[in-house]
């Protein structure tokens, strides 16, 4: 049951001076050429080096200007400085002056930032963040150094540099677009008052006015934004894993402090994205147009997705790579389409990524290279680049309409530098009637970009046979809605478009309205088509946001047009609003469906009063009640009964009906009811179900729950004579320990050790190390108990790792465990000698295709809390690229030490309870009343506020060490080896490999 590593030393040479450090064999050639030979592009590609190191150097971001020159922010300075160390990061220009595809001049524009994460040209200067702080450089003397900088905008949080504010980009309208990560808070200052973000999202910016608002908000690390052609907007998420997210106004995903509600991503078990770009123009093949590229920076390449619409969403769809390389420091982490059509990638180039896992002052981390690649397209013309700075104003406009994405950002940025009344005049001008809606569209962004918009201009959008053009226009609506008389009837007409997605942005334009009707018309738009998550999330936002103009209306009945949408308000709100209407329409056979009395009972357990609950058990007790319906209301009396301490009015002896159901989701239900109702009467019938555990194991559980709660002797003496009966069976004895020990866990330690004692295969199948666990006072009991007594080594092995994973980190329990159980001590930290010699035998011995095998060992529970490209559990973080951006070493080092090397957002949170019980998990959702937390098999636990005695982080991983002790040393090799595949370039790459496939089969 152990493992010895007979390790040999080795020596390596290094092509760097830092020869000695660990781990550094595994630095690739930094010469360009070796990064050339590596790359494998899409057919009918071709990829050239455009600029290097030392030009520059970890290039962070970049931007076009309207000159055709390329902007890039140089941060040799991250992840942090260092003490004494200068603030040199840089802005440099590049420019291809010959239009032969590689930067030929380059001047350093700024010199003296402090990690610089964005930047974007435009205003006659540049706009830079800068750590807390957005600033406008400008160069007033025409050497394109800057000499002037005033901060425009402050208050941004700084509690982490990969976090900082990011992503600047220009959008459509002519708004600056800029995003911000989970960890950080900002409270900035504006002349319309603070603006808060405290957390991951995405502001618009009106440089004019100095207006900044919150566009969205989550996502744990959103560095990139794409537009489509229509305006919509995509990010991607550089630690999340659902690849592209569409995104609208007010919209929340995960990681966003405080929320109640998250939608997901369009590309579950994706890697993860830094950087995102849509295909457009004509050196673009026709297959590739409007595609969107991000980048995979940890796998070394760049997705490609198609999207197509879905509701009011779009479904996004995976495709051929754009590229992909097998040298292990190319990190693709910004892409932009160039002035000439082709494919513009900062390569940040570094073998070092992790930035909370990996010490910031790793000497592999390169703080010199970086590269600037540009991919064309075999056989296809470039574009001519536009000079727009200098075009005519004729031209500038014409240029709206070009087939380059690139052309039209452009000359949008340029038109705002004009004399505006004769750019408004001209727009107006050669605005034709036979123009398409894209064309028209585009007038109005254009519009908006010199603050010139009416919205009369988007009457013949509105009235478009394409839904996106209709779409289109309610967004453009959206950013000043507030201030035309006429938005309002523009919205309640489009809630009852025939596209869910112009009834989505219908919506969010009423958000910004301030009419008392906003939330009734709203509400419409669940009428008539099928409701997704993204227009359901919509209206669900405007119910909350604007409940004060219609909760004081249903005090005289139901404001809105049906009952269902009534419903759906108070829901939304989560508050008891208007109560005894839906009770009355329920009673009244309004909500026939499962689904709609699930709402309703939902609801009604976390706000009803009694009277309200008594209502909800009546109706499952009627004749005609389905038994669907019973199961679902009595499951929402025993919420409320666990969350708010609330029993229904009434005879609550009532309930013995349901504990006669050989339905085991009624009796579960019924069992727990009777327990937390202290019903004295239903306990025979409970102890006989728990009694025959062996012909029905669930309903012997659920009997378990009611006699804990029910306590007493009578409890007590049963689970302790079962427990020690020599004719009883193993299954029922452990669940007469795991009872007597939730009921009180010094004597249920006393009756654990003879049971243990007689475990199958030293397993522990039916969870008693884990009811000791789940009680403060629980591991010190057993620890207790075991003082001069022996277990199974099996057994005690089992216990230590449930022990060692334990948020409580009760090392007492796994002292006394190893001592029972002569256990020798595991090795789980490497000598440098010997980490050095393990990555050897790694690389050289090291079978992945054994490894997977490895990894699915039901002992080693992996498949149970990690996913690969989302096939798996999701306790743990997705697995799908994690051999690309993770040392040997640091995998090794998890395995052996998972409490060491715990994953940003992955971190154990201990609940303990009032009554002393205690939960450890990921935190799955939150709200005012309650948290779930999610536990290391999955399971949730749902826990009143009311009684949480406290709330922490642990420094425990909720992965056990010790779990790789079973393996043989090649074993343990093979598994380090299959894991430092994932994401590579091979059998291991994609989330569609064979792991998907097979696993996908397996379950």
């Amino acid at each position: 049951m152990k493992r010895l590593f007979l390790l040999p030393t080795f020596s390596f040479a290094f092509l760097c001076s830092t020869q000695a450090q660990n781990g550094l064999r595994d630095i690739p050639d930094t010469d360009p050429q070796a990064q050339l030979e590596a790359f494998s592009v899409i057919e009918g590609a071709s990829i050239n080096l455009f600029a290097a190191d030392p030009v520059v150097s970890n290039p962070v971001h970049m931007n076009w200007d309207q000159r055709g020159r390329l902007w890039v922010v140089s941060s040799p300075l991250y992840p942090h400085i260092q003490p004494g160390q200068e603030e040199n990061d840089q802005i440099v220009v590049l420019e291809d002056t010959t239009g032969d595809g590689v930067a030929d001049k380059h001047t350093v524009f700024a010199d003296d930032l402090h990690i610089p994460t964005a930047v974007l040209p435009g205003d006659g200067g540049v706009y830079v963040a800068n750590s807390i702080e957005v600033l406008f450089l400008r160069d007033t003397d025409g050497d394109d150094v800057a000499d002037e900088r005033h901060v425009v905008l402050s208050g941004f949080g700084t509690e982490d540099t990969h976090h900082l504010v990011h992503t600047f980009r220009w959008g459509p309208e002519g708004k600056m677009w800029m995003n911000q990560s989970i960890y950080i808070h900002t409270h900035l200052e504006t002349p319309y008052g603070v603006r808060r973000l405290l957390g991951g999202g995405m502001w618009h910016y009106q440089t004019e006015t100095r207006r900044a608002e919150v566009f969205m908000k989550g996502l744990v690390n959103p560095w990139g934004h794409a537009f489509d052609k229509w305006g919509q907007s995509f990010l991607t998420d550089g630690a999340g894993g659902e690849g592209i997210n569409f995104v609208f106004p007010r919209s929340v995903f995960k990681t966003s402090p405080g929320a109640s509600r998250v939608l997901s991503g369009l590309n579950p078990g994706q890697p993860k994205h830094c950087g995102a770009e849509a295909l457009t123009g004509r050196h673009v093949p026709d297959e590739l147009q409007e595609v969107i590229a991000a980048p995979d920076f940890r796998g070394h390449r760049i997705n490609l997705f198609r999207l197509t619409d879905n509701g009011s969403a779009y479904t996004s769809t995976q495709i051929a790579d754009l590229v992909s390389s097998k040298h292990r420091a190319f990190r693709p982490i910004d892409i932009k389409m160039g002035p000439d059509g082709a494919v513009y990638i900062a390569d940040w180039y570094n073998p070092i990524i992790q930035h909370g896992e990996v010490d910031f002052r790793d000497p592999r981390r390169d703080h010199k290279h970086g590269r600037i690649w540009r991919i064309s397209f075999d056989g296809r013309e470039t574009v001519e680049k536009p000079n727009l700075a200098e075009a005519s104003d004729e031209d500038l406009i014409a240029a709206l309409n070009a087939p380059e994405g690139w052309t039209r950002q452009a000359a949008t940025v340029e038109l705002r530098s004009r004399d505006r009344d004769a750019m408004e005049k001209l727009l107006r001008s050669q605005k034709r009637e036979n123009a398409g809606d894209l064309e028209n569209l585009r007038n109005v962004w254009a519009l908006q970009a010199i603050m010139r918009f009416h919205p009369g201009d988007t009457d013949s959008l509105l009235t478009s046979d394409n839904h996106k053009a209709r779409a289109g226009a309610l967004r453009a609506l959206y950013y000043d809605a507030g201030e035309h008389a006429d938005a309002l009837e523009i919205a309640k007409k489009a809630v009852e478009d025939p596209h869910p997605q112009v009834r989505l942005w219908a919506v969010s334009v009423l958000a910004q309205l301030d009419s008392p009707d906003t939330v009734k018309i709203a509400l419409q738009a669940l009428e008539g088509v099928e409701v997704d998550e993204f227009l359901d999330f919509a209206v669900w936002s405007i119910c909350r946001e604007h409940s004060d103009r219609w909760v004081g209306l249903t005090e005289n009945g139901n404001p809105f047009s049906n009952v269902r949408q009534l419903l759906f308000a108070v829901r939304a709100l989560n508050k008891p609003v208007a109560v005894d209407t839906v009770l009355s329409a329920l009673q009244e056979g309004k909500f026939p469906s499962d689904e709609g009395l699930s709402n309703v009972a939902d609801w009604i357990s976390k706000v009803g009063n009694a009277e309200h609950l008594n209502a909800l058990f009546e109706f499952a007790l009627r004749e005609d009640a389905k038994p669907a319906h019973q199961v679902i209301i009595l499951s929402a009396l025993r919420s409320a009964g666990q969350l708010r301490k609330l029993q229904p009015s009434g005879d609550k002896a009532r309930l013995s009906r349901f504990l006669q159901s050989r339905d085991q989701a009624i009796f579960a239900s019924a069992a727990g009811l009777a327990g937390m109702w202290k019903l004295e009467s239903a306990r025979p019938g409970l102890k006989q179900a728990f009694l025959e555990a062996s012909e029905n194991e669930a309903r012997a559980r659920s009997a378990i729950d009611g006699l804990v709660s029910l306590g007493g002797p009578a409890s007590a003496q049963l689970f302790d004579q079962v427990a020690k009966s020599d004719t009883t069976d193993f299954l029922t004895r452990s669940l007469a320990v795991v009872g007597r020990t939730r009921m009180n866990p010094t004597p249920g330690a006393k009756i654990a050790l003879e049971v243990l004692r007689d475990a199958p295969e030293g397993k522990d199948p039916h969870g008693i190390f884990g009811a000791f666990l789940a009680t403060k006072q629980g591991p010190g009991a057993l620890a207790a108990a075991l003082k001069g007594q022996k277990l199974p080594q099996p057994v005690a092995l089992t216990g230590m790792q449930q022990a060692s994973s334990a948020a409580t980190k009760p090392q007492g329990l796994v002292n006394a465990l190893q001592t029972a159980g002569d256990i020798k001590p595991m090795k789980t930290a490497l000598t440098p000698d010997e980490m050095e010699a393990m990555m050897q035998q790694v690389a050289e011995k090291g079978d992945p295709h054994k490894g997977e095998a490895i990894y699915r060992r039901a002992q080693l529970q992996c498949v149970v809390c990690h996913a690969i490209g989302g096939a798996g559990g999701v306790i743990g973080p997705d697995l799908v690229s994690i051999g690309s951006s993770a040392p040997v070493d640091y995998l090794v080092d998890s395995l052996l030490q998972p409490s060491v090397k715990i994953k940003e957002g992955y971190h154990t949170t201990l609940v303990t309870l009032k009554d002393g019980q205690a939960f450890a998990g990921a935190i799955a959702r939150e709200d005012a009343n309650e948290i779930v937390i999610r536990d290391a098999v999955g399971n949730e636990n749902r826990i009143a506020k009311s009684e949480v005695a406290s709330n922490q982080i642990s420094p425990v991983s909720l992965m056990p060490p010790g779990l790789t002790a079973s393996l043989r040393e090649d074993e343990f090799v093979d598994l380090v080896r299959f894991l430092s595949e994932l994401g590579k370039d091979g059998d291991f790459k994609t989330p569609s490999n064979r792991f998907v496939r097979k696993w996908q089969m397996l379950n």
